[in-house]
């Protein structure tokens, strides 16, 4: 019986040892500073892969509807410093386009239906509206989708005061490798071409 006690008490001192040692062990881990161990930088492109894919993305978006655009140039902008003060090797790339097309505020409602329509044709997953106008004077659409390289494309529809819609195509990426060489400035545009559909 006194053996019995003895081995029941030697392995409760056993536990209570193994209980300290993990309690101390997990409380070195959370005063641990974190903050010098940074997530590693994923690169997810190069500034010609974006640049490759970016062509793409505009192809798959409006290229079946017979608009002529403008490449209106490319921001490149620096992600801020990594939380150990050192530089970050990303960069968010936004190129522009924008229909030079003059287009019919009247074709509103099949621009939309033909762009979500496109990007559903190449698996593109749209992104809820961030804004729907209760009139067609009541500022632009705002149509938003990304691609299967984590491409984002945005697409505008703003009324103007004419009668007419400016289209303008944002697409972006923002793990792109640092590359300020890379950034051309934005254009200003005005619709210049006529179209014998589009325009009327």
């Amino acid at each position: 019986m006194k053996a019995a006690l003895v081995a029941v008490a030697s392995v409760a001192v056993a536990v209570g040892v193994m209980l300290v040692l993990l309690m101390v062990e997990w409380w070195s881990l959370e005063s641990e500073d974190h903050s010098s161990k940074p997530v590693p930088e994923v690169v997810r492109h190069s500034p010609e892969q974006f640049e490759e894919l970016s062509g793409r993305t505009a192809q798959d978006t409006l290229g079946s509807l017979g608009l002529v655009l403008s490449d209106r140039g490319c921001t490149v902008e620096r992600h801020g410093p990594r939380s150990d003060g050192t530089a970050s090797r990303l960069a968010t790339f936004d190129r522009r386009f924008t229909a030079r097309t003059r287009i019919s505020a009247s074709h509103r409602q099949e621009l939309k239906d033909r762009v979500q329509a496109a990007w559903r044709q190449h698996s593109y997953w749209p992104e809820p509206s961030a804004w729907t106008p209760n009139g067609p004077d009541q500022g632009p659409d705002i149509l938003s989708a990304e691609t299967s390289e984590d491409i984002g494309v945005w697409v505008a529809l703003s009324p103007e005061t004419d009668g007419t819609l400016t289209l303008t195509m944002s697409v972006s990426d923002t793990h792109v490798a640092y590359a300020p060489e890379h950034a051309r400035p934005l254009s200003p545009l005005r619709p210049d071409t006529e179209d014998t559909y589009w325009s009327h």
